[in-house]
């Protein structure tokens, strides 16, 4: 959602005020790149899976419960925190409801109205 031209104005002058108090922190904050940051925590999600991985088996090989679900946490949580990553990272949408579109919707509807008529008509019959 793109912001209005008051937001941006405002946005401006909050970034040149910042410029003009601490010129260095300003030009460490505008060198930082966000990607770098996301690709360093989807290594560690990377790295997370196979330490998990390597806990799963040697809690097996140790026939210790505790240890396998330790290592199986371990290989979720960085599977869910890498999915949560990568979709605020390409912008997708949160899971759609369970609304159903408006074709779905009128085909049920079309699917109830026809099985209501079959209905009435059997009682109309008798």
């Amino acid at each position: 959602m793109p912001l209005s031209d008051r937001e941006q104005q405002l946005l401006d002058q909050i970034e040149q005020a910042l410029y003009a108090e601490d010129p260095k922190f300003a030009t460490t904050v505008r060198s930082a790149r966000p990607r770098s940051h996301a690709r360093r925590w989807l290594v560690l999600c990377i790295v997370g899976v196979i330490g998990g991985l390597a806990i799963v088996l040697a809690g097996l090989a140790a026939q210790l419960i505790a240890l396998g679900v330790l290592g199986f946490v371990l290989i979720v949580a960085s599977c869910v925190y890498a999915t949560t990553l990568l979709s605020a990272r390409h912008g997708t949408p949160p899971a759609a409801t369970n609304q159903p579109s408006n074709s779905n919707a009128a085909r049920k509807d079309g699917v109830r109205s026809r099985m209501e008529d079959r209905l009435k008509r059997r009682f109309d019959e008798n």
